[in-house]
């Protein structure tokens, strides 16, 4: 189990610390470092030159406020406008070609 517990809801949380909320210069650190370890790409839109973090988990569903695991590049509109609401699940079939190889 990790030694870091955070505060506020979320992963690793401790449910008596006082909610931690999502502002300031601390924000814009975590921006810089969400940008820095998964580039710039948004994740909502797929276009270059995110410039925002957006929780993947929203904190209003119990995300974690500072986590690198919880937070996503993203554009500043596409955060807006995703506002509160989860990420639909993207499920495709892939054909890995295999069933040509195999004897009927």
């Amino acid at each position: 189990m990790p030694s870091v517990i955070q505060r506020g809801p979320g992963l690793l949380a401790d449910p008596a610390a006082s909610p931690e909320k999502w502002g300031g210069r601390k924000a814009q650190q975590w921006v810089a470092k969400t940008l820095a370890e998964y580039g710039t790409t948004c994740h909502l839109c797929g276009l270059p030159g995110a410039n925002s973090a957006d929780h993947v988990i929203p904190i209003a569903e119990g995300g974690a406020v500072y986590n690198l695991l919880n937070l996503g590049p993203a554009h500043r509109r596409c955060n807006y406008a995703r506002g509160k609401r989860s990420i639909p699940i993207r499920t495709a079939v892939i054909e890995t070609g295999l069933a040509y190889f195999t004897v009927p």
